[in-house]
């Protein structure tokens, strides 16, 4: 099997850090024989992760791509320039199936449209499933309509969970829609380092104060970091002996910033950190983490801090109810829900949770069931979904 990956991300966060997983998983593949990655060069961390994969190993060849989804955005004449150089490459490279990578059915536009113009077999990988938008004006429904186009374009979708698999088939009837779960580095179950320790190297303070993470892309109409901000107002006394941190970097970092500094109750109590290389330190630091977002895949935070331990408060959506106990969880639009489970979530026993996570999202099952999904044969129309089992 010729096999392709199409990534056009600019940036490096979750969805392009289970790509590299994935993969992992299908060079080290008995049925594929050449792996081609085509990547954004001006996307220098991804590019570089490639290149050196493609060194080190005969079957994988790198592939550069001009262009990024962010930068197709600004301009349809690059965007149809993009596709037509996309296509014609992939039509030279000869795939039996390409796997485009979407963080939304939109982004990795130029490589599903390529795939399909190529006449390929096209999986979309890991897209966010849209609901149909409530009380949305013209241009909102308009876009809606373009997105039900999309949908339809792939063969097949790769997704996280049955939730997922269900919006999707109902989305595009005639592709196969197949489950591959994530796994996550075994380094946060076993790490030796200490709650004591991480906070003493993070320069956190030992005095008793809460300490609260939320690591994540800053994005307010995802990761709602403007919700937490909220939630901390509205309730000052609770958060006086707590310490809020939040860790990334995003589109909203300037506006996050702003609001911080104008607000005295944040200020007094939320430390902006910025991207880090590890998460680790953070998430054993700290006592509870948060994750209210709007949406979500499977965020790779979720379970990184449930193998560490620590307990994170998620808002009820995207099926993510499938993974964790109602008392880590609350209604997405409830602040006081929000602020009592984050004060109340110490108390939750991890420990039966983290051995299940720990079986669920190793590394032996995400590369079986990854290589059983890519041998599969390429779906015709009307294909019947299918989900993998775990082992």
């Amino acid at each position: 099997m010729r096999l392709g990956i199409y990534c056009d991300s600019g940036i490096n966060g979750g969805h392009e850090e289970m790509l590299k997983r994935l993969i992992l998983a299908l060079a080290s593949s008995e049925h594929v024989d050449t792996l081609y990655i085509l990547v954004p060069e001006s996307n220098a961390l991804l590019h570089r992760y490639v290149t050196d994969l493609a060194h080190d190993n005969e079957k994988i060849r790198a592939v550069a791509l001009a262009f990024t989804s962010e930068t197709l955005r600004e301009n349809r004449l690059t965007l149809v320039r993009a596709i037509r150089r996309t296509t014609a490459t992939l039509r030279l490279l000869k795939l039996t199936k390409l796997i485009v990578a979407q963080g939304t059915i939109v982004s990795g536009l130029a490589g599903l449209i390529a795939g399909r113009y190529a006449r390929l077999p096209t999986v979309s990988y890991l897209p966010l499933v849209d609901d149909p938008p409530v009380g949305a004006g013209a241009t909102g429904k308009v876009k809606w309509l373009i997105k039900r186009v999309l949908y339809r374009a792939p063969n097949e979708f790769i997704t996280l969970n049955d939730h997922l698999r269900l919006k999707l088939s109902m989305l595009a009837p005639r592709a196969r829609a197949m489950v591959l779960e994530n796994y996550v580095d075994d380094r946060f179950s076993r790490s030796r380092l200490r709650k004591r320790e991480a906070r003493a190297a993070l320069g956190l303070p030992e005095d008793g104060t809460t300490i609260i993470s939320h690591i994540g892309r800053i994005n307010f109409c995802q990761k709602r970091q403007d919700f937490l901000m909220g939630a901390i107002e509205r309730h000052p006394e609770a958060f006086k002996h707590a310490l809020v941190l939040v860790v990334g970097e995003g589109s909203d970092a300037s506006h996050l910033a702003a609001r911080v500094q104008a607000s005295p109750i944040l200020s007094s109590c939320v430390r902006l950190v910025g991207p880090q290389s590890d998460v680790l330190p953070y998430i054993v630091a700290s006592d509870t983490l948060v994750l209210p977002s709007a949406f979500e895949g499977v965020p790779l935070v979720m379970i990184e801090s449930v193998l560490a331990e620590r307990p994170i408060i998620v808002s009820r959506v995207s099926g993510l109810d499938l993974y964790l106990p109602d008392a880590l969880l609350f209604p997405v639009d409830d602040v006081d829900a929000f602020v009592d489970r984050i004060f109340s979530a110490p108390d939750v026993p991890m420990k039966v949770l983290a051995s299940e996570f720990r079986r669920r999202f190793s590394r032996e099952v995400f590369n079986a069931q990854a290589q059983k999904v890519i041998a599969i044969a390429p779906s015709q129309p009307g294909a019947s979904d299918l989900r993998t089992t775990q082992s």
